[in-house]
């Protein structure tokens, strides 16, 4: 039986290397520290739509 991929938590996102080289450079890009911008709503719309993507994504097949 074939199992279902991993689902990417807000948890995990959020405490993966990737979440934090985005913030750098968004945080970077704005003008803000990394800490300041992680507190924004901007930010967690963001963190938000990746790890949707990412669910998105991970599927090994096309869904039908």
């Amino acid at each position: 039986m074939a199992r279902s991929p991993k689902r990417m938590t807000m948890a995990q996102y959020l405490k993966s290397n990737t979440d934090r080289k985005e913030d750098g450079q968004n945080a970077a890009l704005v003008g803000m520290t990394t800490a300041a911008f992680k507190k924004t709503r901007q930010a967690k719309a963001i963190d938000r739509q990746m790890v949707s993507l990412l669910n998105r994504t991970s599927t090994r097949g096309r869904r039908h």
